[in-house]
């Protein structure tokens, strides 16, 4: 995983997506990867605004 990549949230609770429905949580969507550090990555949801740091193996790449 790299910088710019587009990438999204490999697994999904269901618990999550009902969350989803009353805060900010970056449920199904696409973001992008904007540092990497080890085996984390920060990632920018322009949808949402806003940053979250991930493990590598929690995030999917939708395109490099």
């Amino acid at each position: 995983m790299k910088v710019s990549d587009l990438v999204k949230v490999k697994f999904v609770t269901e618990a999550q997506v009902r969350r989803n429905m009353m805060s900010k949580e970056p449920v199904n969507k696409a973001g992008i990867v904007i540092e990497v550090a080890e085996n984390a990555c920060k990632v920018f949801f322009p949808e949402r605004d806003q940053f979250r740091t991930f493990l590598q193996s929690s995030l999917e790449i939708i395109k490099e």
